[in-house]
């Protein structure tokens, strides 16, 4: 539960607050948690990244930030007056959004827990043994719990999730919020029917019990 506490808090609607600057703000958050926590402070390890990764990640961001600065700044409503007319669509977006956001974070959190058990169950082996521990052999599992009952990347699907939240508190015409969730959708799809077919390969159909790649009952 202190996933979805935490996730709560960050998720604090002011009904006064200007929608263009809370489309900003979700944002923040939700990069604050993907690239500075997570990473840094949440996850037992990682593993390297090739500079060309870093590069595309860093060059997607700085084009999806000037479009939707651009959008807020004189393409999409620039008032509060503007933003009321389409609360209600807010709010629900926000919601959406919320549960996304801790989905994910509940979700990413299961993945890491296999690897801290491991980590747990190798050094105690190692300190039984008198060993010294330098490295961690990486353990995989099949997630079970929550959406991974279903899908085998419930993380990804619930990134979808949040962004969609985050395009419907844009509205139908933020075309970069549309944009982004497009770009997601076109980048981890593949990933998660490549993962997959790895988890097929190494556990056997049979251990999926029926998982989908991503979507529950469809894909």
């Amino acid at each position: 539960m202190g996933q979805l506490d935490n996730g709560w808090l960050l998720c604090k609607f002011d009904p006064g607050e200007d929608a263009g600057d809370g489309l900003i703000r979700r944002k923040v958050i939700h990069y604050i948690y993907r690239a500075i926590i997570s990473p840094l402070f949440l996850n037992p390890s990682m593993s390297p990244m090739h500079i060309s990764v870093w590069l595309s990640g860093f060059a997607f961001q700085v084009l999806n930030a000037i479009s939707i600065g651009g959008y807020l700044a004189g393409y999409g409503p620039t008032s509060q007056f503007e933003w009321a007319a389409r609360e209600e669509w807010v709010f629900v977006g926000l919601v959406i959004w919320c549960w996304g956001l801790m989905g994910n974070m509940f979700h990413d959190d299961d993945l890491r827990e296999i690897r801290r058990s491991a980590d747990r169950k190798q050094r105690k082996e190692a300190k039984e043994q008198g060993k010294a521990v330098e490295s961690v052999d990486k353990i995989y599992m099949i997630p079970k719990n929550g959406l991974f009952k279903y899908s085998l990347h419930a993380h990804y699907l619930c990134e979808w999730i949040e962004w969609g939240g985050w395009w419907i508190i844009g509205g139908w015409k933020c075309h970069p919020a549309r944009t982004f969730l497009l770009n997601e959708i076109a980048t981890m799809l593949p990933r998660a029917l490549q993962g997959k077919r790895w988890y097929e390969k190494k556990f056997g159909k049979e251990k999926l019990q029926g998982r989908k790649a991503i979507i529950p009952g469809l894909v």
